[in-house]
């Protein structure tokens, strides 16, 4: 006898909460490609800058050297946060101080 209840599979999604799609699945994304450009700087620079290897080894390897990265920049991840943290508290203070300055300024001469 079939159930009238839909399947598992066939529920209806739950939409993410409008927080997590505008700030952190972007801050997410970022960091992660940030992440994974100084990891990838790092890869190659070890690889190409030795000169007792060749070209052959990265092609050869590509497969494991590029897993390998995806984990290094997934730990990294933590410490580019951070960092884009303190950067955009530290930007948003300078933004605070412009503007003080500016409504001093502009309070003085009127």
């Amino acid at each position: 006898m079939p159930s009238n209840k839909p399947a598992a599979s066939e529920s209806i999604p739950i939409p993410e909460p409008l927080i997590t799609r505008l700030i952190i699945a972007p801050v997410l994304f970022v960091s992660f490609l940030i992440s994974l450009f100084f990891i990838d700087r790092q890869t190659y620079g070890n690889i190409f800058g030795q000169s007792g290897r060749k070209d052959g080894y990265y092609h050869s390897n590509q497969r494991k050297l590029a897993k390998r990265e995806m984990d290094d920049a997934f730990q990294l991840r933590r410490k580019v946060i951070a960092a884009l943290c303190i950067l955009g508290a530290m930007s948003l203070a300078l933004v605070a101080w412009g503007i003080d300055s500016l409504w001093t300024v502009w309070r003085v001469r009127a």
